[in-house]
């Protein structure tokens, strides 16, 4: 395994049928909920993420491990990007930032103010701090809509209804798939069967 500080770690959390996974597609069309940023000292390797309840740095065996489908199967399920060296020089800074924001609320409405974050928010906001404030991994209008059907899922509708807010169809957002498809990352290692990885 050839993770380093700095990279990127895109997983699949459960049996990929939560309602992040059916509405993004990654890299080579695989299904990923959940991304984090490697951070490796001196006690080893760690990943730094929002993760409810609050951003946290997580030991790798117990971020790997949530990986796992069926739990405790021992069949680990994730991506890892690294960027391209032309790139390289933010790293440092966006490590430096995001271990600033440690115990942040987790950002459940999935929102983009700073008052909470969710996980590929961090990422944004992590390298948009190292480029000198300026976007650097993209933020795009948040869909909400089953491919297949063109229609807001019911789970989504549901679920802002608890909060009682309408579903933010449209809104600027990020994604683990989609972060996982900035061209100037290299996704340099895949582990275990992703789903909808073609």
């Amino acid at each position: 395994m050839d993770i380093t500080t700095g990279d990127l770690v895109f997983t699949c959390i459960g049996p990929m049928t939560d309602a992040i996974s059916v509405v993004t597609r990654g890299y080579r069309s695989c299904l990923m909920n959940h991304v984090g940023v490697a951070v490796e000292n001196q006690k080893g390797l760690f990943v730094l993420e929002a993760f409810p309840p609050e951003v946290r740095v997580t030991n790798w065996e117990v971020y790997a491990r949530r990986t796992e489908f069926p739990p405790g199967s021992g069949q680990r399920r994730f991506l890892v990007g690294r960027l391209r060296p032309s790139h390289s020089r933010l790293m440092p800074a966006a490590i430096a930032y995001g271990l600033t924001l440690r115990d942040v609320p987790y950002d459940q409405l999935y929102s983009t103010d700073q008052g909470a974050l969710y996980c590929s928010e961090l990422v944004v906001d992590m390298f948009a701090y190292a480029n000198g404030g300026h976007q650097f991994f993209a933020e795009n209008p948040m869909s909400f809509r089953d491919p297949s059907t063109g229609e807001i899922l019911q789970t989504w509708v549901e679920y802002y209804a608890y909060f009682g807010l309408e579903v933010p169809q449209g809104e600027p957002g990020s994604n683990p798939g989609d972060l996982s498809l900035d061209p100037r990352l290299e996704i340099i290692e895949i582990e275990g069967p992703i789903p909808g990885l073609s």
